[in-house]
């Protein structure tokens, strides 16, 4: 009983091992998944930053230029009649079994709303110049978050990778190796012991029946 008991706790360990196997390759899978994406998208992170850090120093020089023309005062103003951009929407898609986000907005082409006489060809070039900007704005935004989430997902993988690798998978060999030696020494000791039944019943049958006492006289 303490023998079948022992072989049904062995095969539960082995499942328990194969099981972390086929986990460990599936993270690893997704490591590598995970490193593909990054490697795709990390330059392009940089470019859209390059751009972007580009495209919001010509929109401040062109501020600049408006704010020398027309004093900072008439150009708060003039911001203040602008209406606000259109709300942001986040969307994510999953890739790798990682939401990434989406950042988008709905932007028009600048167009002044203030009145001719409190403007200038130079503030409406800074307004047309920070509309143009924001798109780029949102993608690098997009990119930024998703290199981000991308980063955390590998470090959670590669945790769990190690985890397996250093304390669990050695763990149920280890279990399995003291598993296995008990039931092999186990099997040895009843063979023995059957050994040792067999010699002594053999031992008992070429004995013979034993000397029958002596009949009683009446």
């Amino acid at each position: 009983m303490i023998q079948a008991a022992g072989r049904l706790r062995l095969l539960e360990l082995r499942r328990e091992r194969g099981a972390a196997r086929a986990g460990r390759e599936l993270l690893d899978r997704k490591r590598e998944a995970i490193l593909r994406t990054m490697i795709e998208r990390v330059p392009r992170r940089d470019q859209l930053r390059r751009m972007a850090v580009r495209d919001l120093a010509a929109a401040r020089r062109a501020m600049a230029d408006a704010q020398c023309e027309l004093g900072r005062t008439a150009v708060a103003a003039a911001a203040l009649a602008q209406p606000e951009i259109a709300p942001l929407a986040v969307r994510e898609t999953t890739i790798v079994g990682v939401a990434l986000p989406r950042v988008e907005a709905a932007i028009t082409p600048f167009r002044p709303r203030y009145g001719s006489a409190s403007g200038s060809d130079r503030l409406d070039a800074a307004g047309a110049a920070f509309t143009a900007l924001v798109p780029g704005l949102l993608a690098f935004t997009s990119e930024e978050m998703a290199v981000r989430r991308l980063r955390a997902a590998l470090a959670r993988t590669v945790r769990r990778l190690n985890a397996l690798d250093t304390l669990v998978l050695p763990e149920l060999s280890r279990q399995i190796h003291i598993m296995a030696a008990a039931l092999e020494e186990e099997e040895r000791d009843e063979a023995v012991r059957r050994r040792q039944w067999l010699s002594l019943a053999e031992c008992a049958s070429t004995a013979g029946p034993g000397p029958r006492a002596p009949a009683r006289r009446g």
